[in-house]
């Protein structure tokens, strides 16, 4: 993977292939059960990527056809180029997911994985997406709390030092706020969506949290084990930590936090990043790496 990608094509280094992975289907097959939408028929796949979320939920919408969207041309046709079998049902095109070229109520469904996170005004983005919504239609959304992750560490930083611990936890908060401040989003806007949805005027607000932990533990037989190793190296050898030194280091200050902290707790992330890479690379890792990643939906008022 690029290590120099353009600053605003920074999602490619999120979209490996793990993301097929993130949701057991008997699990999304009982959400949309409860929620009754086997049988629809417009679905939208709001910042689509390159698919992975419509490929997760396509075999359990047998009469839908899903319109994907997403700002970048790149993903669009990579989108397009992944759908498969799922090809006949799936048309993917550039657009920009807050200003959609859609007629009113022209879908069933909107649904969106980890898009939120990265929009500066979601309260605007949702009223958009409700817009092209029809009336008694579903929203569909999985975002996370990106942050509880970072309490959730492998067997090798089980015993690591409190104060270590909490200056992890002191920059990824940093992280996230400043880049809040700098209008790029909120990592743990699943925080904020109950409230963001019943603003937004919808009724019948429920939630789930996945159900699929990402557990790695040797000899990671498992393709998706294999593909977390994989990314979770590949962050290693760019010489991040959940984002480039750049992005941090923009993040941090953005959050008014001490610009003379940042060195001692970019060395921490780094070293904590150094530490489980020479475990996974040694064949001795194990976690239970969990963090809270919910599924939310609401419907329209008719």
């Amino acid at each position: 993977m690029s290590t120099d990608l353009p600053q605003h094509l920074h999602s490619a280094a999120y979209f490996g292939d793990q993301r097929d992975y993130w949701w057991h289907a008997d699990f999304v097959a009982l959400c949309v059960a409860r929620l009754g939408i086997g049988q629809v028929e417009r679905v939208l796949d709001a910042g689509c990527g390159v698919g992975h979320w419509g490929r997760v939920l396509l075999p359990h919408l047998p009469a839908a056809h899903l319109t994907g969207v997403d700002r970048e041309p790149r993903w669009v046709q990579e989108a397009t180029d992944r759908a498969g079998d799922f090809a006949p049902r799936c048309a993917y095109q550039v657009a920009d997911v807050a200003v959609l070229p859609f007629a009113d109520a022209s879908f069933d469904l909107v649904t969106a994985q980890t898009v939120l996170i990265h929009v500066a005004d979601p309260a605007a983005v949702l009223a958009e997406w409700l817009r092209v919504l029809r009336p008694g239609g579903t929203l569909l959304l999985a975002e996370p709390n990106n942050l509880s992750g970072t309490m959730s560490v492998g067997a090798p930083r089980h015993g690591e030092p409190i104060e270590r611990r909490l200056d992890l936890v002191r920059l990824h908060m940093a992280v996230e706020r400043g880049k809040r401040a700098l209008g790029e989003g909120d990592n743990s806007i699943a925080d904020l969506l109950p409230g963001l949805l019943r603003a937004a005027g919808l009724d019948a607000i429920r939630c789930w949290l996945d159900d699929r932990a990402p557990m790695v533990v040797p000899p990671y037989a498992s393709i998706d084990q294999q593909l977390m190793i994989q990314d979770f190296l590949d962050m290693d050898e760019r010489g991040w930590w959940g984002w480039s030194r750049a992005d941090v280091e923009r993040y941090y200050v953005a959050s008014g936090q001490p610009a003379g902290d940042f060195e001692h707790l970019w060395r921490t992330a780094r070293a904590a990043v150094a530490q489980d890479a020479a475990a996974m690379r040694a064949g001795q890792f194990s976690a239970a790496w969990g963090g809270l990643h919910y599924l939310f939906a609401a419907t329209k008022p008719g």
